[in-house]
This record gives C-alpha cells, sequence and structure tokens, in this order.
C-alpha cells in the first residue's frame, strides 16, 4: 500500500484490514481499480504486468521522479534506463518499474502521428520525437469562466478572483487539446512594465519544467512588447514558489505585510506547508540584465 500510494501516487478507495485487501483508483475514481491482497504464506509466485495511461509530459519525468524515490526506472528490455523507451509500431513511449512484489508496472503515453515501425524499440533521444511539441504553448480566446478551476490553484480568494479573471491577455499549455496550465498578463504599475498576475499548473503536470515554460512564454511576449521589466507576486508563505521565481532570475522588490486578510476575502488561518498565508512578496526581473 506504501508503495503504490506514496511512489506511484494512487488515491485509496476503500481498506479491508480484516481481509488484508485495499482498493485504489486509477485516474479519476470510477474509471479503474487496482485491488491489493495479502497472500499470507501461500506459496505463490505470480508477475504481472500493468500498464498506466498518462499523459507524455509524465512519461518524459518519470525517470527522474523514480530515482528521487529509490526506484530503478526499465527501458523496453527490462533494463536500467534513464530515459523512456520508444516503441515505434504504436507509437508510444514508456517508462517501466517493479513493485516490491517483482510485478512490472509501465507508464505509457500515446505519441501523436502514424505508427513507425521502422524505428522498432529505441530511446527518447535517439527517436526524434519532440517533447517540446508534445506540451505547447498558445494564446487563449475562449471564455475565462472555462480556466477557472486553474486559476483558483494560484488563488485562495474568489472576491480577488473575480475582480481580475477577466484582465489582460491568457496563454495557455496545451497537452494534446486538453488545457493543462495558463499564465495571465496585464500591465505593470511601472511604464513598461508587464505583470505575471496569475500562473498555475495542473497538478498532473506539475515539476515536469511547465511552469518554468510559461514564465519563458511570458518574458517572450514582454520583448515583443518592448517592455524593460516583469514583476510577479507571491505568498511569503509559499517556499516553492520563492525558490522558483529566484531560479528565474527574478529578484526580490517589496513585502506587502497581511495582504491575505478576511477584508480581501481570504479565510482566516489559511497555511501553506504550515506556514501561515500573510504576507505578499513582490519579485520583479530587469530584461534588459537577461
Amino acid at each position: 500500500m506504501t508503495f503504490y500510494r506514496e511512489v506511484v501516487g494512487l488515491p485509496l478507495a476503500l481498506e479491508v484490514p480484516e481481509r488484508g485487501a485495499a482498493f485504489l483508483w486509477i485516474g479519476r475514481p470510477g474509471r479503474a481499480m487496482l485491488g491489493l491482497w495479502s497472500i499470507g504464506s501461500a506459496p505463490m509466485n505470480m508477475q504481472l504486468h500493468v500498464a498506466f495511461g498518462v499523459e507524455i509530459a509524465d512519461v518524459l519525468g518519470a525517470p527522474a521522479e523514480l530515482q528521487r524515490q529509490g526506484i530503478e526506472p526499465l527501458s523496453f528490455f527490462a533494463e536500467p534506463a534513464d530515459e523512456p523507451s520508444v516503441i515505434g509500431w504504436m507509437p508510444a513511449a514508456a517508462v517501466y518499474f517493479r513493485d516490491p512484489d517483482g510485478h512490472l508496472l509501465e507508464y505509457l503515453a500515446m505519441l501523436d502521428g502514424p505508427p513507425r515501425p521502422e524505428l522498432g524499440i529505441s530511446t527518447w533521444s535517439e527517436s526524434g520525437f519532440d517533447a517540446r511539441a508534445a506540451i505547447r504553448i498558445e494564446p487563449y480566446s475562449g471564455p475565462r469562466d472555462a480556466l477557472r478551476a486553474l486559476f483558483e490553484l494560484a488563488e485562495d480568494s474568489s472576491v480577488q478572483l473575480d475582480s481580475y479573471i477577466g484582465a489582460g491577455e491568457v496563454l495557455v499549455v496545451r497537452s494534446n487539446e486538453d488545457v493543462v496550465g495558463h499564465v495571465q498578463l496585464t500591465e505593470g504599475q511601472a511604464p513598461g512594465e508587464l505583470e505575471i498576475k496569475s500562473i498555475a499548473v495542473a497538478p498532473a503536470h506539475q515539476r515536469r519544467g511547465v511552469g518554468r515554460r510559461l514564465v519563458e512564454a511570458a518574458l517572450a511576449v514582454a520583448r515583443e512588447r518592448g517592455c524593460v521589466s516583469v514583476r510577479v507576486a507571491t505568498a511569503a508563505a509559499d517556499v516553492d514558489n520563492l525558490r522558483f521565481y529566484q531560479q528565474l532570475g527574478f529578484r526580490l522588490r517589496t513585502i506587502d505585510r497581511d495582504a491575505f486578510d478576511a477584508a480581501s476575502g481570504y479565510e482566516p488561518g489559511l497555511r501553506i506547508d504550515g506556514i501561515p498565508l500573510r504576507d505578499r512578496v513582490w519579485f520583479d526581473l530587469d530584461l534588459a540584465a537577461r
């Protein structure tokens, strides 16, 4: 249970301790399920192969994530690998690994385009497929309400969100045809300044470099417009965001104390990783210095 919940990330549906059984959802609840059963002292030696259909971004990020979890990623040929295998006749990309009982698990993502049997079985780098083409960033002109769930990942106040969700312009990230991330751009307070007003990536696509690509796209827009700087705000309690923006070259600008109070529509007592949500931190990036 620990392996499938904490390493693979499947949510628990039901545990039946008296029967030594547990059931976990695969994907959204009601779609597919994995049943785990204790076999006690029975002399059973069965090994299964289970494939999980995932997005290409998840397959590309799987080797590094598995290694971080202490799990050895494998190739199609069950050999240690640090990148996905590409199965040309499908075509698909896949990463394999084993659970504690020796069952072979596979993360599998279908690739765009016709089957390419001439590729045989190759590594991702040898196959010629473009990882950046699998996820594309483009302007969004549809209704903003359709993106509200993404905006809510970055905004805890519905009052504040209602006040700006329709402002500026929005770029979205698409994986196949699904929108899995966005960045909202508005005018900054100073002349020649662009503000990243909102940015978020769907949980299943986080820690795959998607957020970095969204910021790079925002900086490209700023340069095209002749802007001299880009600014962005985040919560002082959000340590991951503080690290993220500084790694991208943003510098600390100012702090707004008690920005996330009840008067602004924020629920009292909110915390991020145990840190009270109170102060807002502003960063900026000098485009001329990059």
